[in-house]
């Protein structure tokens, strides 16, 4: 009895868990794509200030904001990674511990979205190219290339005509090679995702067990 009765609180506490994961899942993903909403005003706001004359340099913001605006979006990023995995293992868990597939999230999500285990940049996957949110992913990013391109180009007028420092649009150049390094060796690398799966598979090992039940039985 007392065996069941720790079984029971085990499920309910798994159960507990895996909503935490999708309501984290499901924050994130709202925060990443605001974050995109908002950022992206804020450049154009700050391109349409720069057409006052008195104004010009504001231009020169926008190379600046554009790179931060794409880190912090794969910061919110980073969290729906992190929540998506944790929720695939306590759903497999849960699975293995009811010996039934009753939750089937985690593949469904894999069949829409992308495949967790492909190589990618945000929701850009190299596993699935042709899906809507790699096609998504590579309208923002051309969005992105032509208001940094907009305000680069205002910003070397205003170098050329004595008004800004060369300084300015080196740093912003600097700054946006940074970034992009940065984002590509990070979420191609998978280093932190490794780390976080390793994890999982100590922490859930009737979840390790389930996938090759699965696979085996295929």
């Amino acid at each position: 009895m007392e065996a069941r009765r720790q079984g029971e609180e085990e499920l309910r506490l798994l159960h507990d868990q895996l909503r935490r994961m999708r309501g984290m899942l499901f924050a994130y993903s709202n925060l990443f794509f605001r974050h995109i909403t908002i950022w992206g005003i804020v450049c154009v706001a700050l391109l349409a200030v720069s057409t006052q004359q008195e104004s010009a340099p504001v231009a020169s913001i926008v190379l600046f904001v554009v790179p931060f605006a794409f880190l912090e979006a794969g910061y919110y990023f980073y969290y729906t990674v992190f929540a998506r995995r944790h929720a695939e293992f306590i759903e497999r868990t849960l699975n293995a511990r009811t010996r039934r597939a009753t939750l089937v999230a985690h593949n469904l999500e894999s069949a829409y979205f992308y495949p967790p285990e492909a190589p990618k940049l945000a929701l850009l996957s190299f596993g699935r190219l042709s899906g809507y949110t790699s096609a998504m992913t590579i309208g923002y990013s051309i969005a992105a290339l032509l208001i940094w391109g907009a305000a680069a180009n205002l910003t070397m007028a205003l170098v050329a005509a004595g008004t800004l420092p060369a300084i300015v649009p080196a740093l912003a150049v600097a700054w946006t090679l940074a970034v992009t390094l940065y984002l590509l060796w990070h979420f191609l690398s998978r280093r932190d995702e490794e780390r976080l799966l390793a994890a999982l598979r100590v922490a859930y090992p009737d979840a390790v067990g389930s996938r090759g039940r699965a696979r085996s039985g295929r």
